[in-house]
Formats: C-alpha cells, sequence, structure tokens
C-alpha cells in the first residue's frame, strides 16, 4: 500500500467518524430538545412523575422540590439539546448526555427489574402527556439512546478536554442558548395554574414558535 492509499483510507476512516458522530450528536439533541419541551408543557404533571420515583426509589428528603427538580430537568434537558446543535461543544454535551442517560437507563431498569412493592410506575413522563412509555417501553429506549451517548463520548474521549471546556465557558453564545432554553420550563411554572388552559397552550405554543424562530436565526444567519 502506497503512501497515497494509506492517506486516503485514514481520511475515509476520519470522515466516516465525524459522521457518524455528527448523526449522533443531532439525534440525541432533537430527543433532547423534544422531551424537555413536551415535559414542560405542564411541568406540574412532570412533577407528580418524579414525586412518585422519588417515594419509590429515592430519597423522600427531595419530595419538597418536585416541582423544581421537574423545571430543573425540563431547561437542562432543552438547553442541553440546542447547545448539541453546535458541532463545537461536543465534547461537554457527550460527557452531558451520557451522565443523565446513564441514570436513566438506572432509574428505568429498577422500575422493570425490581419495582416497589406498590409495582412498577406505568409511565417515566419522558415526553410529557403526549407519549405514554411502559415500564420496558421506556427503559428499552433510555437503553438504546444511553448506548447512542457511549458511542459518542468514544469518538471524541481524545479530544483536548482543558481546551473544550475553556472554548465552552467563553462562549458567549451559550449564555443566550441558555437563557433561551430555560423560557418554556419557567412559563409553565408561572402559567400554567394561573391562567385559563385555552389560552395557556396558545400562549406556550406561540412562545415555542417565536424561541424556534429566534433559535433558527441565531444557529442559520448570525454565524
Amino acid at each position: 500500500m502506497n503512501e497515497s492509499s494509506h492517506t486516503r483510507m485514514v481520511s475515509r476512516f476520519g470522515g466516516n467518524i465525524e459522521n457518524t458522530s455528527t448523526i449522533l450528536r443531532i439525534a440525541l439533541g432533537v430527543c433532547f430538545i423534544l422531551s424537555g419541551v413536551m415535559k414542560a408543557v405542564n411541568v406540574f404533571s412532570f412533577a407528580q412523575e418524579i414525586r412518585l420515583y422519588i417515594e419509590a426509589y429515592i430519597d423522600p428528603f427531595f419530595l419538597p422540590w418536585t416541582v423544581e427538580i421537574a423545571v430543573t430537568i425540563c431547561a437542562i434537558e432543552t438547553i442541553t439539546g440546542l447547545i448539541a446543535l453546535r458541532k463545537e461543544h461536543i465534547q461537554v454535551v457527550s460527557v452531558v448526555f451520557l451522565c443523565m442517560l446513564c441514570f436513566f437507563v438506572w432509574i428505568t431498569g429498577i422500575n422493570l427489574l425490581s419495582p416497589s412493592l406498590m409495582g412498577s410506575i406505568e409511565s417515566c413522563g419522558c415526553f410529557g402527556e403526549f407519549i405514554h412509555f411502559s415500564p420496558f417501553a421506556s427503559f428499552v429506549k433510555s437503553a438504546i439512546l444511553c448506548t447512542m451517548a457511549i458511542v459518542l463520548f468514544c469518538l471524541n474521549i481524545c479530544a483536548d478536554w482543558k481546551l473544550s471546556l475553556k472554548v465552552f465557558f467563553r462562549d458567549r453564545k451559550l449564555y443566550v442558548i441558555t437563557l433561551l432554553g430555560t423560557i418554556p420550563a419557567v412559563y409553565s411554572y408561572l402559567c400554567f395554574e394561573n391562567i385559563e388552559h385555552e389560552y395557556y397552550l396558545v400562549g406556550y405554543i406561540t412562545l415555542c414558535s417565536v424561541l424556534s424562530i429566534s433559535l433558527g436565526y441565531f444557529y442559520v444567519i448570525k454565524k
């Protein structure tokens, strides 16, 4: 094998790794955005799901803060998904994906394989009230996504992590993304129980539409 053929093979292999990493990054990012936004439609309903899991499998110490935990999870998922759409921070995002999905695999696995005396919790609340998974489907879904996150992490494990963190915290655009990604969950927390549901839903859909347009401009036009 001459040097030219070897160079082409290495280049093709590197291109395949980059393409696989891109597909996984975008797929997980979109999944997290949808999960965060759909749960945020009614954070109080999601908080009830969290309460069930805390009572069954986690320390009751966290029970007084189920609503706040629900808002935080929705915001983190949405923000992580939005950041994942940007290639620059794939190393940091891959760690967040891996940590969150490992936890989801653990909690859905316990719910399926070692349920409490009351039995398995029927819904994981992964996509709010729009999509309901059985305990088995919840575990399989989490396991598949976690496998994708593991592959994504392994594909980027050789990166310069010190430089990645430095670039991550110095990127001013991330502060805008963080603010925008938090808005749906905060809107639900503040407004869901205070205005009529018809007006609330119109407001939520309008808000998400405006945020989508803003983010589209932010990602596509303003580079």
